[in-house]
């Protein structure tokens, strides 16, 4: 026969149950100012209800089924305490006010979400609430401290999320991808206030998304995923915090910032500098993070964030006047390779940031508009002011002149400092270009220049004017060494001329057309035969 239970803890009264308390249908109050202490487990099932005013402590699991009831009023409290680990397992949805962890170094395992009304108080050492598949829900009134202690923090080590409803002023996160690994982020809500989601992952990843791709340098190996629940309306300031021990080998705390992922790249939200770090805690801030749904956060060095180049060139012998763009007979006729061709080339030598450029196929040549088809690869240097090559990249000529990163968007540089550089162009076939002025190039930033304006944009403004008041680079350099003369008809336009199209083998095709014919001699190397390059190797 099933036994039921009626019990009322009036104030001032504590009650402690040395073994497990099951409430199979009874009622258990426990008034304001009461303790009700259970040295194990609590199983609250069937129709039971237990109502909480005062303080319950329990040192074991806890479970209420979803035929039960759990109350808990304002300003009550359930405490965790004890040596031994506690499982939290309510089956109907149940919204406690304070929760206090004060285990001895062990942990609370949720089974279910479990949403807070009131605050969540870590009061001893290496205490963690780990959710797995579950979410752990503070409400906008909900304050949460482990200022007092170490190594105590939620733990994200599944699906499961911290949320924080309406989030508007400054709230500190405490989360952690494992149980040795404690990252806890501060946002503070500057735009709308909204309920924001929070998990840590346990690398900084190239896709984040997948968790694939793990970074091994120049970063904190941790990623914070950060969710809106609605769209739009969010200025954040993030400040994520991290160890010694996350950090990899190669990063440098002195040059660190927040970086955004924006779908396929990180983004620096702020200029890099030295982080702050306090009794073995380093942090650094930033301004101005908008969200869109999730979106993720980690933290690097300078060598992550890239500098930006928007040049745009136009190549004399693809060019048509006509249209104002270039031919892209290479792309369409399948010659184009899908990785970058200036590594394996003479008089081509990559350094720092360049040399493995590759897109993923043929069809990454192929732009919505079609402006932005690919013409062919060109390969960039910037060069510091003794002349001196300090980064390359090789990089894709759009038919407007362009030239884009793989995928699209500006050239980026990881490895190059803020300062002013002259930028040089060079392609496989035509003569190279420098600009006549310095750039400036900033971490972070964009720098743009445009040789295609006026003849004075390059160094030693003797290039073709390709269409009235548009200029390009001379042609009919076929073995790129910056001549145009006998070299280039002898041992390569009268070889080449008429054979099957190679691009490895058919540099004297000084048009780009896919051929090497008649037109490649006449209307280009006798025309530009002894043009040398501007550039002052």
């Amino acid at each position: 026969m099933k036994k039921l239970l009626s019990l009322i803890l009036f104030s001032g009264m504590a009650l402690g149950v040395s073994a497990q308390l099951v409430n199979q249908g009874g009622t258990i109050t426990i008034q304001s100012g009461a303790t009700l202490v259970v040295e194990s487990d609590i199983t609250n099932s069937g129709t039971g209800t237990i109502t909480n005013n005062g303080i319950i402590e329990v040192k074991g699991d806890i479970t209420s089924e979803a035929t039960a009831t759990f109350t808990s009023a304002v300003d009550s409290k359930l405490k965790f305490s004890g040596t031994t680990p506690s499982t939290v397992n309510f089956m109907a949805a149940t919204t406690l006010a304070d929760v206090e962890m004060a285990k001895t170094a062990e942990d609370v395992t949720l089974s279910s979400d479990l949403d807070i009304d009131g605050d969540l108080t870590f009061t001893e050492d290496d205490n963690q609430i780990i959710l797995g598949a579950n979410d752990l829900v503070l409400s906008a009134t909900s304050a949460s401290d482990n200022s007092t202690v170490t190594n105590s923090f939620i733990v994200t080590d599944g699906a499961g999320v911290v949320t924080k409803e309406g989030l508007s002023t400054a709230f500190e996160f405490p989360v952690g991808a494992a149980i040795d690994s404690q990252n806890d982020i501060t946002l503070t809500e500057a735009g709308t206030a909204d309920n924001i989601s929070v998990r840590v992952l346990a690398d900084a990843y190239d896709a984040p998304s997948t968790q694939t791709g793990a970074m091994t340098d120049d970063v904190v190996s941790a990623t914070w995923e950060i969710t809106e629940a609605t769209s739009g309306g969010s200025d954040i300031t993030a400040v994520p915090s991290w160890t010694a021990a996350d950090e990899t080998a190669s990063f440098d705390n002195t040059d660190a910032a927040v970086y955004q992922f924006d779908g396929s790249s990180y983004t620096a939200l702020g200029a890099t500098g030295a982080a702050n770090t306090t009794n073995g805690i380093s942090t650094i801030s930033n301004a101005g993070l908008v969200l869109d749904g999730t979106d993720y956060l980690i933290v690097g060095d300078g060598a992550l964030s890239a500098a930006e180049l928007a040049i745009k060139m136009f190549l004399e012998g693809p060019y048509s006047a006509a249209n104002s763009l270039m031919n892209d007979a290479l792309r369409t006729g399948s010659h184009l390779p899908i990785a970058e061709p200036y590594g394996a080339m003479t008089n081509f030598t990559h350094v720092g940031d360049g040399g493995s450029e590759a897109v993923m196929a043929e069809a990454d040549f192929d732009f919505a508009a079609d402006g932005d088809d690919i013409v062919d690869w060109v390969f960039i240097e910037i060069r510091d002011n003794s002349n001196s090559t300090i980064s390359t990249r090789s990089a894709l000529l759009q038919r407007d002149g362009d030239i884009v990163d793989l995928g699209g968007g500006n050239v980026k540089f990881s490895a190059v400092p803020n300062g002013d550089y002259d930028i040089v162009v060079r392609h496989r076939n035509h003569l190279g270009i420098k600009s006549a002025n310095n750039v400036t190039v900033t971490k972070g930033g964009v720098a743009t220049y445009d040789f295609t304006t006026a003849a004075a944009q390059s160094q030693g403004a003797d290039v073709p004017e390709v269409e009235t008041g548009v200029f390009g680079v001379w042609s009919a350099d076929a073995n790129a060494d910056g001549e145009v003369n006998a070299t280039d008809n002898v041992l390569y336009w009268r070889v080449q001329n008429g054979q099957a199209y190679s691009y490895n083998t058919s540099s004297a095709d000084y048009n780009l057309d896919s051929e090497v014919n008649a037109t490649d001699n006449v209307l280009y190397w006798r025309i530009n035969n002894s043009k040398t390059s501007q550039i002052d190797n």
